[in-house]
């Protein structure tokens, strides 16, 4: 799965890109929510820069201070935001700096990526950074938005290595959710593509916590106009995709 990486979003056209379909079908609308984000701003009027500061705690219980440099663009009646780095703090001392405009440029496999900077851009400031144990080893890791469409939005995401000491890039998750399950060890990423088709991709943890998908779900509407929806499910079993039709 590939998304279009564009350095000024098109006003509200993006069409979101598809991953796979929910259990349970959201209305045909939703509305995107995400918890509140504590941002710590300067003067962000006209395309000002300012950081946004989270606390993540890693391995061991040990605290780092993440800052995200980021960006707001005034636009006619709203501004867009973007992320250019965070940088990983312990205590002074700098681990290492996430580039999240050449993590999106990698993703669109152009070379020049690490020359570029860039300020990938969404339309809230919610969607800024935010943290989630996302693949169930009890330390934080980093989601980070870089699109966002009319339903979908596209995030990278940075997993805490306790070997390396470090975070290390995850897969690129597409959709309007994105719901770890500690109980289950899982995450779903729940998309919409045109009416009544819903996907879910389904990532787990391999063995060094990667993150791996297992299975995709897709629901669409029944050739048979009764109303019901078809679904399709795909798992990955011993490196091959074996599907199943309810």
């Amino acid at each position: 799965m590939r998304s279009i990486f564009a350095l000024v979003l098109p006003l509200a056209l993006l069409a979101g890109c598809a991953s796979s379909p929910p259990a349970d079908p959201p209305p045909e609308d939703p509305v995107q929510e995400t918890p509140p984000a504590s941002t710590s701003t300067a003067d962000t009027q006209d395309g000002g820069l300012f950081e946004k500061e989270l606390s993540v705690t890693v391995d061991g219980g040990r605290t780092l201070t993440l800052v995200a440099h980021c960006k707001e663009t005034a636009m006619e009646g709203f501004s867009t935001y973007g992320t250019g780095t965070i940088d990983v703090l312990d205590g002074e001392e700098l681990l290492q700096t996430l580039d999240v405009g050449a993590g999106v440029l990698t993703l669109e496999e152009d070379a020049a990526a690490s020359a570029k900077q860039v300020y990938p851009t969404v339309f809230d400031s919610n969607y800024l950074p935010t943290l989630e144990d996302l693949n169930f080893d009890g330390a934080q890791d980093i989601l980070c938005m870089y699109t966002m469409g009319t339903v979908n939005g596209s995030y990278l995401c940075w997993l805490w290595d306790p070997a390396q000491g470090q975070f290390t890039a995850g897969p690129e998750l597409c959709g309007y959710a994105v719901e770890p399950d500690p109980d289950e060890r899982q995450v779903s990423v729940s998309s919409r593509g045109g009416w009544g088709n819903y996907d879910t991709d389904i990532y787990v943890p391999d063995e060094r916590g990667a993150l791996v998908l297992v299975k995709r779900i897709h629901k669409e509407p029944a050739e048979d106009d009764s109303g019901e929806l078809k679904t399709t499910v795909q798992v990955l079993t011993d490196g091959q995709w074996r599907e199943v039709t309810d």
